[in-house]
């Protein structure tokens, strides 16, 4: 008991959910019955060991997400927060904030707005208050017993990525962090166990504190200066966090692991932002991905997913069984932070290739010899080995690769082993279970567009095509049903996919040759131009891509498409007046850039049709 490792990481990894796997056929009520009631009353028992060890079976089956949306149906959050953050044992105490933490992060807003609206700050500041004075009395005192300094680090770490997880799952939370003393307090508990924790000289530092909670200080601030300006500034402004901050790529901590080098290179990632060089920006994308580089993923994988830790138990003897679970519990978490590891590479090379990108086009340095590798000979292989495993995340920095290579003028497609070809196969293959998850929707068709738009530059597109099968009517049709598939998505979800899908069909829609194609895309981008249900940023999205491809008469399929199907008609009569309408009712003390994006779209797209009215004369 104690610390509630991290599993929801490693949740989607697992081979065999502890549910049983027709879920459909499942009687909520039986298993409720059976297995989630009986444990809820024993969280409530007059009997330490008993909330206990109903705790500790409560974590393991929250990691299954049947069993996890049973358990929050019947108020599991909330007995938590009014029953045992304040429970008279310690050791349950820090292992419902564990929970907690697992909670929020696989849960997300839901979870996480019903934490904070409840006050958990008030129970996390109490901990604080609890952890500093534990802290300041071990500075001056060696504890009698070790596991005593043990249950105070793991809930020093729970309490850290708890914050964490909540300032992920709900963006108004890091808000309300900020404005208020919130984020003192905070900071006064990380600078007292770094304080504590750090001992060294000339660089060289040992710790008094688990790599974990030294790591969860890290996660911190590398999370929470990814999402704000403001926190950086505030840590800026810290006197001894902000000298911290800087010393930390030259520390040479002894327990290091890979976590910690990883989340060292996203803290400095962070706090150079748009200062960063591309010497600077290289070293980062090298050192993180040399850290990860040996970790073995099938043997991680292997652990994650209990694969044999039923088989064994079950032919060990009882006096086995303790110590083979507690071996299994220190290769869970090994495996545990090795997938940190490497999801937070992933994170840390995706920021880097926008900063790369946006220092580029601001007409910043030339891009040096070794980072220019680094993009096109280190960073494929390191995507193409990564790919299968974690799919979401090598997506958005595909994305990220491919719109830089445009930025740089590097052509991806004359690239070494046709790694555009594996690419695209990749992006091609059919999956149903893919096809529902929204994050890996928008990653393949983020991809796709930039992989197209890549294709449209170049000077001799027919071999390329003829290998990509996308240039022909059933592709169009494909991203049209993705753009019309938005059941259950929330608005900004739709205006994300809808945005892609645009992006795709503005690519095949300006190929030359295709006027067929060209027709069948202009011709549904106008509809949703003219229809109500369109919302005002799709709506600018849309308009974008139309002017681009009608643009110029000179293209081949201006004439018969625009002109002769009468889409300045359409325009003036139908578009604008929708426009105009739904422009209205965007608010510009609610969302002034959206306002202000409406407003140029009607001036634009009204300057556009009175040239095309005259283009052809």
């Amino acid at each position: 008991m104690g610390k509630s490792k991290r599993r929801s990481r490693a949740s989607r990894f697992k081979s065999a959910p502890l549910g049983k796997k027709d879920k459909s056929a499942l009687n909520d009520e039986a298993v409720n019955v059976k297995r989630i009631l009986p444990l809820l009353k024993q969280l409530q028992s007059a009997v330490p060991n008993d909330r206990s060890m109903a705790l500790g079976n409560v974590v393991v089956l929250c990691e299954d997400p049947y069993m996890r949306k049973l358990f929050l149906k019947e108020k599991l959050a909330h007995l938590v927060l009014t029953k045992l953050l304040s429970d008279d044992n310690m050791d349950i105490v820090v292992e419902a904030h564990g929970l907690l933490r697992n909670l929020a992060l696989e849960e997300g807003y839901d979870v996480c707005a019903f934490l904070w609206r409840s006050d958990i700050w008030k129970s996390i500041n109490s901990g604080f208050h609890k952890l500093e004075k534990s802290v300041k009395w071990l500075s001056t005192n060696t504890p009698t017993k070790k596991e005593s300094t043990r249950q105070l680090f793991d809930f020093g770490d729970n309490l850290l990525s708890l914050i964490v997880a909540l300032v992920n799952g709900c963006g108004f939370i890091l808000s309300d962090i900020l404005k208020s003393g919130k984020l003192q307090e905070i900071f006064a508990v990380v600078r007292l166990i770094a304080e504590y924790g750090l001992e060294g000289i000339n660089g060289s530092f040992t710790l008094r504190i688990p790599i974990s909670l030294f790591n969860s200080i890290l996660d911190l601030l590398y999370d929470l200066s990814s999402e704000s300006l403001d926190f950086i500034e505030a840590v800026t402004a810290d006197s001894y966090l902000s000298e911290f901050v800087k010393a930390l790529p030259t520390m040479q901590i002894t327990t290091a692991n890979e976590l910690t080098g990883v989340l060292i290179q996203g803290v400095l990632l962070q706090f150079l932002d748009s200062d960063i060089t591309s010497e600077q920006a290289n070293a980062i994308i090298v050192n993180v991905c040399s850290t990860i580089e040996n970790i073995n993923l099938e043997q991680m994988k292997k652990v994650l997913s209990n694969a044999d830790i039923d088989s064994e138990l079950k032919d060990s003897s009882n006096d086995q069984i303790s110590g083979k679970i507690k071996e299994f519990n220190k290769q869970r978490a090994l495996a545990a932070m090795h997938l940190q590891s490497i999801e937070v590479t992933l994170d840390i090379v995706t920021a880097s290739l926008e900063l790369i990108a946006a220092n580029s086009e601001a007409g910043g340095e030339p891009m040096n010899t070794d980072l220019i590798r680094s993009l096109t000979v280190s960073l494929p292989v390191v995507f193409q080995s990564l790919f299968d495993d974690f799919k979401v995340r090598v997506l958005i920095a595909w994305n990220n690769l491919l719109w830089l290579y445009l930025t740089l003028q590097i052509n991806f497609l004359e690239l070494p082993n046709e790694i555009w070809q594996t690419l695209w196969e990749r992006l091609s293959a059919n999956d149903e279970t893919e096809d529902k998850d929204l994050s890996l929707r928008l990653g393949k068709l983020g991809v796709t567009w930039a992989l197209l738009k890549t294709v449209q530059v170049q000077e001799s597109q027919a071999a390329y095509l003829e290998r990509l099968q996308c240039d022909n009517v059933d592709f169009a049709s494909s991203i049209i049903a993705q753009y019309n598939d938005i059941e259950g998505l929330e608005e900004e979800e739709v205006q994300d996919l809808r945005q892609r899908c645009c992006g795709v069909l503005g690519c095949i829609a300006m190929l030359p040759g295709h006027v067929d194609l060209n027709r069948q895309i202009g011709q549904f981008l106008i509809e949703q131009m003219a229809s109500g249900k369109s919302s005002p940023a799709t709506l600018v999205d849309i308009c974008d891509v139309l002017i681009d491809i009608y643009c110029d008469a000179n293209f081949d399929y201006d004439e018969p498409v625009f002109v002769q199907g009468g889409f300045v008609r359409v325009l003036q009569e139908s578009v604008v007046p929708n426009l105009k309408q739904k422009f209205k009712f965007v608010d510009k003390n609610k969302d002034a850039e959206l306002k202000e994006k409406c407003q140029t779209t009607l001036s634009t797209l009204e300057r556009f049709i009175s040239y095309k009215s005259t283009e052809h004369r």
